[in-house]
């Protein structure tokens, strides 16, 4: 019994010890996270909040339970709740039959949208028209040399705006890539690619686009010069359709840009199928249409599947906002067959609170990607979210898909957030201590006169962080 007492009392001291440590260093933290945080001018907001996971012990907050726009640190919420609720050897599957009986001349042909992100350059070598070239390859290994019909695309899956109504509404930003739709049937991150390759000093060159569809028309407007050209390409959308006007002096080819597509990115698709189909020797006599697809009418020629994981880290590194937004009503689509913004979200909260409990009745989520501006949440929920993925099975999984940033030797992963209102981090470090930590630092311009101060204030920060 003495001998109990005895290791009892041992414990006690231990834990007190260890409490005491704990309290010096999280003193010795504050003092210096306050310092810095003293430079957040008048009108500025600044959250932040930093947990311990070694000793499960919060090390620093500061404002930590106000909510703040959180731009695109939202991505990584989007992740937990893909991860948590779809898993991670979830396939998106996109579905190609033949209209009746597969012979060398088919009725048609119907593609069944699984709102697959990953039909894009990023996966195939910076080649997106590969992947529907390798499709009707596949036809032709099956004997198909025809179509006599339709081009159909079920896009089903999905319902409601293509876009978040909450975007910014502004022409600039409507047009760039960072706002493509999400659509059910997706190519090349449903974006309208243009390229211009001069020809003859004095004349037009010539504009390349992609898809290849007879519903993007272009307004050429470039000149082939000779010595040094314009450097960057100009190309405008229009404000309601998918026209695209190109300027511009050019003496050299140009790379690719992105501009996004505006409406019928479902149809778009197809277009770049059946020219990759006609390329490839098997014409289509039909139109490219929307409609239903009976998979049980037909046989399954293409089954494309692409991994969820790969997905969610090229969206978490890149900040790819597509991403986001077709994983927002995956979700939707998963928990209450409904792939939609509003379902997406509601989705993506309920997922959440099984994470941390009733602190995630405080997000306000709007969409998959961060870009509306009414996207928020506390520092110390932030935190909740990246300890609770760090107790879970899928904590490597996670912590992976997040960008590296390390601070000299000290292993970082962070998720960062940008919009004019907006500068956030969130992610995990590995200080010298030996606990990795889990942290949110969330910076709103607020009514400051300008915000130049917060990425500043952010990097000292994470330095700090780095030497516990």
């Amino acid at each position: 019994m003495a001998y109990v007492f005895r290791r009892m009392r041992l414990s006690a001291l231990m834990i007190l010890a260890l409490c005491s440590v704990v309290a010096a260093r999280a003193s010795e933290l504050s003092d210096k996270c306050d310092r810095l945080l003293d430079g957040v001018p008048d009108g500025g907001q600044a959250g932040m909040a930093v947990y311990d996971l070694g000793i499960n012990a919060w090390l620093y907050r500061h404002d930590a339970n106000q909510p703040l726009t959180l731009a695109s640190t939202t991505k990584s919420l989007i992740a937990a709740a893909a991860l948590t609720q779809l898993g991670t050897q979830f396939r998106f599957r996109t579905q190609v039959y033949t209209v009746g009986p597969l012979g060398s001349r088919i009725q048609g042909l119907g593609i069944i949208g699984g709102g697959d992100p990953c039909l894009d350059g990023h996966f195939s070598d910076d080649q997106p028209e590969r992947i529907f070239a390798d499709w009707a390859e596949q036809l032709k290994g099956q004997g198909i040399t025809a179509i006599d019909g339709d081009l159909v695309i079920d896009s089903r899956l999905f319902s409601g705006p293509i876009r978040p109504e909450t975007y910014p509404q502004d022409q600039d930003n409507q047009q760039r890539w960072y706002s493509a739709p999400a659509s059910a049937f997706a190519w090349n991150d449903n974006c309208i690619e243009v390229r211009v390759v001069p020809t003859r000093v004095g004349e037009r060159a010539n504009v390349e686009v992609r898809p290849n569809s007879g519903r993007i028309t272009v307004t050429n407007q470039t000149r082939s010069i000779a010595g040094k050209g314009d450097k960057a390409i100009f190309v405008t959308r229009d404000r309601t359709g998918n026209a695209v006007t190109v300027t511009g002096n050019y003496s050299a080819a140009t790379p690719w840009f992105p501009v996004s597509i505006r409406t019928d990115p479902d149809l778009l698709a197809g277009d770049q199928v059946r020219a990759s189909l006609l390329a490839a020797g098997i014409p289509v006599s039909g139109k490219v249409r929307l409609g239903p697809v009976d998979a049980r009418a037909g046989r399954l020629v293409i089954d494309h599947a692409s991994p969820l994981v790969p997905a969610v880290t090229l969206m978490n590194q890149h900040s790819q906002n597509f991403y986001g937004e077709q994983l927002l009503r995956i979700l939707g689509f998963e928990r209450a067959h409904e792939g939609s913004v509003a379902a997406g979200t509601k989705a993506t909260l309920q997922v959440l609170r099984r994470l941390i409990g009733p602190s995630a009745d405080t997000i306000t989520l709007l969409d998959g990607s961060g870009l509306s501006y009414g996207n928020a949440a506390s520092a110390e929920v932030m935190v909740d979210v990246f300890a609770a993925m760090h107790r879970s099975p899928l904590r490597e999984v996670f912590y992976d898909s997040l960008k590296v940033r390390d601070v000299g030797k000290v292993p970082g992963r962070v998720k960062t957030g940008t919009l004019a209102v907006a500068t956030c981090l969130v992610g995990y470090l590995d200080p010298p201590s030996g606990h990795r930590l889990a942290f949110a630092m969330l910076f709103n311009r607020g009514t400051s006169r300008d915000f130049g101060w917060a990425p500043k204030i952010r990097d000292q920060l994470y330095r700090l962080l780095a030497d516990q």
